[in-house]
């Protein structure tokens, strides 16, 4: 990852009050190129982000075509960017103050991010002489810390320039009364997919629902669901959802269809794009939970193994779950 440009623009949201740098950030320095790449490198593999296309004649994307050709200098999108992101953001946002990062990365291509970080409160310490011309220290409050590369950022998108195409992620906002992602649906007009963790979330809640309805085995669904998403993402970076309820409902036509009815009033009966990354991990563990209280996590692959753990039905209907094959019991 290489920081090419970057700039700092402050979004006061307690007083109202946006500061918009006329100056690059120095990214040659080399403390700047790490924390600005590392939280980057971050994001870009968050699980939430949605993607989506700029479209090249919209208001931004006007804008962003006229920096790639070269009629436009990076500070002066950069503060059209940031001036709009305000604009939308005061209407929108708790009285806090974030630092927006507008840069350059590049991996094999370049894109364009837009970091947005809330600032915290923190305590450095400070060394002052006495009078007496003796040392004395203090705790020094400093009410706009910057989150460092391990902490998530409050919002990112990343432009890839040369097809406009976007990944973002933010929380909702309230604008004009409105529900709404405002960079995606105000600041940038971009129609953007659900994330990897919503779709994910979505098929597993479906599967769970139609099962439970229809009173079968829930907990091998859920676990047969984990693996196609899992086994998937080996090979591809979208997943069908019909294709998985047809798959864990193989036996039974009656919940396929059901299934089918559930993914259409979401909008899910097409392949979805998928983190690979975050897909493959789904399928690494399954957690269930008794209603008296108990919890068993285990890996997914042991539902097909009945080596190790099997849900067997008593003769008066409760359940009973028979852990095989151990050696050891330790505390965690």
């Amino acid at each position: 990852m290489q920081i090419n440009k970057a700039i700092l623009e402050i979004f006061d949201f307690t007083s109202s009050l946006a500061v918009y740098s006329e100056h690059e950030l120095k990214v040659g320095d080399e403390s700047i190129q790490e924390y600005i790449g590392a939280h980057v490198t971050k994001a870009m593999k968050d699980s939430g982000l949605r993607l989506g296309t700029l479209h090249e004649y919209s208001p931004m994307g006007k804008e962003i075509v006229a920096y790639r050709q070269g009629d436009k200098s990076f500070v002066e999108l950069s503060k059209e960017l940031s001036e709009r992101t305000f604009d939308y953001m005061k209407q929108a946002t708790d009285a806090v103050v974030i630092d927006g990062i507008i840069c350059e990365a590049v991996t094999d291509v370049n894109y364009l991010c837009i970091l947005l970080c809330q600032a915290h409160d923190a305590y450095t310490h400070q060394l002052f002489s006495e009078e007496d011309g003796t040392l004395a220290t203090e705790l020094v409050p400093h009410k706009a810390v910057l989150p460092n590369p391990s902490q998530k950022l409050r919002s990112f998108v990343a432009i890839r320039l040369d097809d406009l195409s976007v990944r973002l992620f933010e929380p909702k906002g309230e604008y004009d009364g409105e529900v709404a992602y405002i960079l995606a649906d105000k600041v940038l007009q971009v129609g953007t997919d659900q994330s990897s963790r919503d779709t994910v979330r979505k098929v597993k809640t479906i599967v769970d629902k139609v099962s439970e309805a229809y009173e079968s085995d829930g907990v091998k669904a859920m676990a047969m669901v984990k693996q196609l998403i899992s086994k998937n993402a080996e090979v591809s970076d979208t997943v069908d959802p019909v294709r998985i309820v047809e798959q864990v409902f193989s036996t039974n036509p009656v919940q396929q269809e059901a299934a089918k009815k559930e993914l259409a009033e979401q909008d899910m009966m097409r392949p979805l794009p998928v983190n690979r990354e975050f897909a493959t991990k789904v399928g690494q563990q399954h957690k269930i939970k008794t209603d008296t209280g108990i919890e068993i996590s285990f890996p997914v692959e042991y539902m097909k193994n009945r080596e190790f753990i099997e849900i067997l039905t008593n003769d008066d209907g409760t359940l009973r779950i028979e852990v095989k094959n151990i050696n050891k019991i330790m505390n965690k």
